[in-house]
């Protein structure tokens, strides 16, 4: 199972993701992100991934294609040990952008000084998508 903890603040989103990113949850991750239009910045947070499979790996790397043709960035934070091995075993950590904990707080404190920033938080879990999706505006 997947669970996606989507925030968004002005053009940054970031997907904290809980779960297995695996053959029949993997999708999820990627109408997750098609559903943020408005996004220039999106990360994945990966620390609470327990598994990530051919599929997962698979939708890993079509995202990153996608968001180059899109013009936006995608960034990985917070590797497991697990994940982070399994992209360095298919020589893919460095077609992916590492996101470090001061980069994150860099990239959220511009956000804040966008126009119209507005934040969402929002959960999807799988597989109830897209039914289960809670809107929760932040703060609230």
């Amino acid at each position: 199972m997947l669970t996606l903890r989507i925030q968004r603040l002005g053009d940054v989103t970031v997907l904290r993701c809980i779960g297995r990113i695996t053959f029949p949850h993997a999708d999820v991750l990627r109408s997750a992100i098609l559903q943020e239009p408005r996004a220039r910045s999106f990360v994945l947070d990966l620390a609470n991934i327990m598994l990530v499979d051919a599929a997962g790996l698979g939708m890993l790397v079509s995202l990153r294609r996608w968001s180059r043709n899109a013009g936006t960035d995608l960034k990985l934070m917070n590797l497991t040990p697990r994940v982070d091995a399994l992209l360095e075993l298919t020589n893919l950590k460095s077609t992916f952008a590492i996101c470090s904990s001061r980069e994150m707080l860099e990239l959220l404190c511009h956000a804040i000084h966008q126009p119209e920033s507005g934040a969402l938080d929002r959960t999807i879990q799988h597989p109830n998508f897209p039914d289960g999706l809670s809107h929760v505006p932040l703060g609230a």
